[in-house]
């Protein structure tokens, strides 16, 4: 099974975001190639690549779940405080193996809890 493409948002740390790649994930980040950008443009341009949102902002939980926003493949928010690297990139690769399409994924050092979008249309 091929491993899933990943849009880094630009709070991403750019350490995971290497261990992500060292992993063997596609890995775009915000930060290098269009920082900046608001969090619907973010979306956007995860949907139109076909990649997975990963993020420390809970505002896409809410853009995706109750705003009405159209999803990305999947969205999966990170708990973690503080960010230690060598943790968030363990729990990164365990959240990316238990998040399916189509879900908000809420990851902290102890679980994965998801979430199903309601649709994969504008609403």
């Amino acid at each position: 099974m091929s491993k899933p493409a990943l849009l880094a948002d630009e709070n991403f740390p750019l350490p995971v975001i290497a261990g992500l790649r060292q992993a063997g994930y596609d890995v775009l980040s915000i930060a290098s190639s269009v920082p900046g950008i608001n969090d619907r443009a973010v979306l956007e341009l995860a949907c139109r690549t076909g990649r997975r949102l990963l993020t420390f902002d809970a505002d896409f939980g809410d853009l995706v779940c109750f705003r009405g926003v159209l999803p990305p493949k999947a969205v999966l928010y990170f708990r973690l405080h503080p960010i230690k690297v060598a943790e968030v990139l363990s729990v990164a690769l365990r959240a990316l193996e238990e998040t399916p399409d189509g879900h908000l994924a809420v990851v902290t050092r102890e679980n994965t809890r998801l979430r199903p979008f309601l649709s994969r249309q504008k609403q």
